[in-house]
């Protein structure tokens, strides 16, 4: 049960309320598993209205000006939700990467901590990612991944990364769970 309420969609102004929809309602990203409901995350951010628009004008701009491929773009978010131990997160994304065409197998390997199963660019990505989150970035990592991904793209792999990673620690400490039943980190309720 999560500790704060999540807010009442009606008890908000209701030039706010769309504030609540998910990012591909709002922006027109397509058809998202997540099109045409209130998440959980957005509804316990309500109760700062200030914090929760500050909050999606940040995250449309990591989704669209990081540089990263959509694909790719999950990749980092899925890695950060798996070495937080995020489920809200991992739930959230796992069917978002499914439908921007990442496969099962790529999205097991993050899972599995197998980044050495996907292709080099991704590997070092995931690679990356996973220092990243835990804190220690390494000379070869960094090396690795600058290979693959020019400095204005690094950053926005750390500035998607960073934001998710906060992210995790708030819906862990708010204990926010998923809409419906968890996905499972191997995919067994998928």
């Amino acid at each position: 049960m999560t500790r704060i309420d999540p807010v009442d969609p009606e008890a908000l102004p209701a030039e706010k309320r769309s504030l609540l929809e998910t990012a591909s309602d709002t922006e027109g990203e397509g058809d998202h598993s997540l099109s045409g409901g209130r998440l959980n995350v957005y509804r316990t951010l309500g109760r700062n209205l200030d914090l929760l628009e500050g909050f999606r004008d940040y995250l449309s701009v990591l989704w669209h000006q990081s540089g990263l491929t959509p694909h790719e773009r999950e990749l980092v978010i899925l890695t950060t939700a798996a070495r937080t131990e995020s489920a809200y997160e991992w739930h959230q994304h796992v069917r978002v990467a499914l439908d921007e065409g990442v496969p099962p197998e790529d999205i097991l390997a993050v899972s599995r901590g197998r980044y050495d199963a996907l292709e080099p660019a991704h590997s070092a990505l995931v690679e990356y990612v996973e220092q990243f989150v835990e804190g220690d970035v390494d000379e070869t990592t960094h090396a690795r991944a600058t290979a693959h991904y020019p400095d204005e793209v690094l950053l926005g792999i750390g500035a998607l990364a960073g934001n998710y990673l906060g992210l995790a620690r708030v819906l862990e400490a708010l204990e926010v769970e998923p809409e419906d039943a968890f996905v499972g980190w191997d995919l067994e309720n998928l």
